[in-house]
């Protein structure tokens, strides 16, 4: 073996030079650009609470469990049932307050019958509520310029 200190190459070896290609490759023909067709995929969070419910904190619960690992979606779709109705008061806020950042759409679907059809209505209105809420919050809290 022959003697070499650091910063040298072993025996007579040296870096290998950089060297142009001089001969290139052939181009293959360029044609139109290839469309890939995306579909349109929305994403759908289904709750269904129309379990039996002895009290709003059992509606609660539900409701979190079942959204607390759901992301954005396009629309959430909330199935109440007569208990969930009979026992929670302001499911129109809970629901909002849990889908209003994470969803585009929201649907509702209560009983057959009129007499459950506010909750709907409540939860939209909540919904622009805490949507305005967000949208002052977020305007104060950027710095101007």
């Amino acid at each position: 073996m022959t003697e070499r200190r650091p910063g040298e190459w072993p025996a007579g070896l040296g870096p290998v030079p950089a060297t142009t290609v001089t001969e290139e490759m052939p181009q293959p023909p360029q044609g139109p650009p290839a469309e890939v067709p995306v579909p349109e995929v929305r994403l759908v969070v289904t709750v269904d609470l129309t379990g039996r419910y002895d009290t709003s904190t059992q509606v609660s619960h539900d409701l979190y469990e079942q959204t607390r690992y759901s992301t954005d979606c396009h629309t959430a779709v909330v199935r109440l049932g007569e208990d969930a109705l009979r026992v929670s008061f302001g499911l129109g806020s809970a629901i909002a307050s849990r889908f209003f950042l994470a969803a585009r759409e929201v649907e509702i679907h209560v009983p057959a019958g009129t007499r459950w059809a506010y909750v709907a209505d409540e939860a939209q209105q909540y919904m622009r509520h805490y949507a305005a809420d967000h949208a002052r919050m977020i305007n104060r809290t950027r710095t101007p310029g």
